[in-house]
């Protein structure tokens, strides 16, 4: 299988404080990845480092075979030919949205492209239009985004996270600052891009919903990989991981 992430012992500390320490693990081309655990278990920091809104302190890091940083006398060299060109393989939809408010729908989606793509004007439209098709939120490209719903806000920030073609998509808690009913609007989505075999990689606390998309499975805590693998969301090993898990089922 084509390997999409190779993280190697990745570490990173804020001051004296260490949110990750040694992390590894790999992501297929075409798989799902979720990832859980508690608040400030180094969940965030880690997509961060990753698309390159936080630098490494240590490890080795490849995407879609370019080397971002390696580790060399224990320390993260990046390097600097491939940061660019890794980060366009890497979308990130965060969980407050990070809309620009006095931007259209449209033109929120239209924007990077023309940016970072240098697509033509007619060209970014067009894709932008196909992407806010299949949100569902065609009838939406001329509002703002204080007229949306949060959902369709999200919607709109998982349309301009596709539209730059990324190879890898990574969800931050999408669903966290949003109600049930709205949750349930962006998990379809996400299942959806799943069924396309879109790669991602997804932080998020909606458990059943993790456990029904996944093709593999992380959970932190400590900065640090805890358990593994699907099963820890039916059959965990570890005592740290079955509490966790518990504490959803108990809710």
């Amino acid at each position: 299988m084509e390997k999409m992430i190779n993280l190697e012992n990745l570490s990173k500390s804020f001051g004296e404080t260490k949110v990750i320490r040694n992390i590894s693990f790999t992501i297929d081309k075409g798989e799902v990845l979720s990832i859980i655990g508690p608040s400030g278990s180094g969940k965030s920091t880690m997509l961060r480092i990753i698309t390159q809104l936080e630098r490494a302190d240590d490890g080795t890091l490849t995407v879609d075979g370019d080397t971002l940083f390696r580790s060399v006398d224990g320390k993260a060299v990046y390097d600097r030919e491939n940061e660019r060109k890794i980060g366009l393989k890497t979308g990130l939809v965060f969980q407050s949205f990070n809309l620009f408010p006095h931007f259209s729908v449209l033109r929120n989606v239209m924007e990077a492209q023309r940016a970072v793509l240098k697509r033509g004007k007619d060209e970014a439209e067009a894709k932008a239009m196909a992407l806010l098709r299949k949100m569902g939120l065609e009838d939406k490209a001329r509002m703002y985004p204080f007229q949306l719903s949060g959902g369709q806000q999200q919607r709109v920030s998982i349309a301009r996270a596709l539209a730059l073609d990324p190879k890898i998509l990574f969800f931050d808690e999408p669903t966290s600052a949003l109600d049930p009913e709205l949750t349930r609007e962006i998990l379809h989505v996400i299942r959806a891009l799943a069924e396309e075999k879109m790669t991602m990689a997804v932080v998020t606390h909606e458990m059943h919903f993790a456990k029904a998309i996944s093709d593999n499975a992380i959970f932190m805590d400590g900065g640090v990989i805890v358990e593994e693998g699907t099963s820890l969301f039916s059959d965990p090993k570890e005592e740290r991981t079955r509490r966790f898990i518990a504490s959803f089922e108990n809710e």
